[in-house]
């Protein structure tokens, strides 16, 4: 399959990466600039650009595409209307959104066993798949471009980004080096990460609130205090979810609001 990547970003560049790897798929890339003649060869275009640049982009590729190519882009926030263009050519379209942290190009997240959402036509959604599996990743099908979709993963993402910043933030105040509290908290993080993919949720969460130790709270909220405000503001914020999630492993009620009462004083 020849596959055809417009885009140098983090996520361009990752799938450009892996699928060479795997040896499975022909790739070429390019920026966002047409590139006619790598367009008209392609099986598959993947549109790896900014969301407010798939419309454009497929307007500008649209021209050059050979009836039945599929083309995808990785907006998990957008729908396939972004690439009417491109239907309108004889195109197949669709989305294929890996569910991968990318910071920025020169980082190289590995997409070994990640997972891809894809949702579009039948044959867009089998290209997706196609392309999941040579990245050694799982392909799920299932609407996105639904808001509540993408919210869910930026929660994951970007809610851990956030609360890893403000415990480097203490754990330096600590006495920490800064590169070695982020190595620590990237560590218990990644541990995390294992825990919910092997065990599920709510069976991977630990700590004192799983245990309904409303006193190591209080301890903990205390010590915050003296430390960093921030991060007790981040810890309050996130504790009634914890407290959810500790209520479906078996926390009691009663032991749940002993909890929540600590922050609502």
């Amino acid at each position: 399959m020849n596959v055809h990547i417009i885009g140098r970003g983090g996520v361009g560049s990752a799938l450009g990466r892996s699928l060479r790897s795997s040896g499975r798929h022909r790739v070429t890339t390019g920026g966002r600039r047409p590139q006619p003649s790598r367009e008209r060869a392609a099986d598959v275009i993947v549109l790896a650009v900014p969301d407010d640049a798939i419309q454009t982009t497929a307007i500008s590729i649209a021209p050059n595409l050979t009836p039945g190519v599929c083309v995808l882009h990785c907006a998990g926030a957008r729908g396939t209307e972004e690439l009417d263009a491109c239907k309108v050519r004889g195109a197949s379209v669709g989305v294929m959104h890996p569910l991968v942290s990318f910071p920025n190009a020169r980082s190289h997240p590995s997409l070994e066993g990640t997972t891809f959402t894809v949702q579009g036509e039948r044959s867009a959604i089998a290209a997706g798949r196609q392309i999941a599996s040579a990245c050694g990743a799982r392909a799920v099908v299932a609407r996105t471009g639904d808001p509540s979709y993408h919210a869910a993963a930026a929660l994951a993402a970007n809610g851990a980004a956030a609360l890893a910043f403000a415990s480097v933030r203490v754990l330096t105040r600590l006495g920490f080096e800064r590169r070695a509290a982020e190595r620590a908290i990237g560590g218990l993080l990644r541990t995390v990460g294992d825990n919910v993919e092997r065990l599920g949720v709510p069976e991977a969460l630990t700590g004192p609130i799983a245990r309904g130790e409303a006193e190591t709270v209080a301890a903990h909220r205390r010590a915050l205090r003296d430390v960093d405000e921030g991060a007790l503001s981040a810890y309050d914020a996130v504790l009634p979810a914890v407290v959810r999630c500790a209520r479906a492993a078996g926390l009691s009620k009663r032991s749940a609001e002993k909890i929540l009462r600590l922050v609502r004083r």
